[in-house]
């Protein structure tokens, strides 16, 4: 017996609830084992990708781009200070501006974890057919945006 569109549209959510479930969970995992390998939190790790990217940060734009609280910033910019992978600079234009920026061995761990998160990456697309590799990415730029638009809505 056929299913009735609303009892399809209820299953179809419940399979879309738990893989995304799943794919997070997987993800976290993710995190926590870069976290292990690098000996920081996943904010730290973070933090050196985003400084990377760019030659100064202000700890607010940093905040920013991270996604974090003030004082998250403040934590991990005194452990990343701690373990010799940032400096700190006034802002040569305003003196109230702190300005940050990666040492030489921020540079270098910098690299291998974008390297390390790189063949993670690369690990995953070689296990997709070469040619549902459009279709698998497509199809998570899809979920995103509507994910997106559920969270924009529930906002209101």
């Amino acid at each position: 017996m056929p299913y009735q569109d609303a009892e399809l549209a209820a299953l179809q959510a419940k399979r879309l609830q738990d893989a995304v479930e799943n794919l997070f969970a997987c993800c976290q995992a993710r995190i926590a084992m870069q976290s292990e390998r690098f000996g920081l939190p996943p904010a730290a790790l973070r933090a050196l990708i985003a400084l990377g990217e760019s030659r100064y940060l202000a700890p607010g734009e940093l905040g920013k781009r991270l996604g974090v609280t003030k004082s998250r910033v403040t934590a991990v910019t005194a452990m990343l200070l701690g373990h010799g992978l940032i400096d700190k600079h006034p802002d040569p234009t305003d003196a109230r501006v702190t300005l940050l920026s990666l040492t030489p061995a921020g540079r270098r761990a910098g690299e291998e974890i974008r390297e390390f998160i790189a063949t993670l990456f690369g690990g995953m697309l070689k296990r997709v057919d070469p040619a549902q590799r459009e279709a698998v990415l497509t199809s998570l730029d899809v979920l995103r945006h509507c994910m997106e638009a559920v969270r924009a809505d529930h906002r209101t």
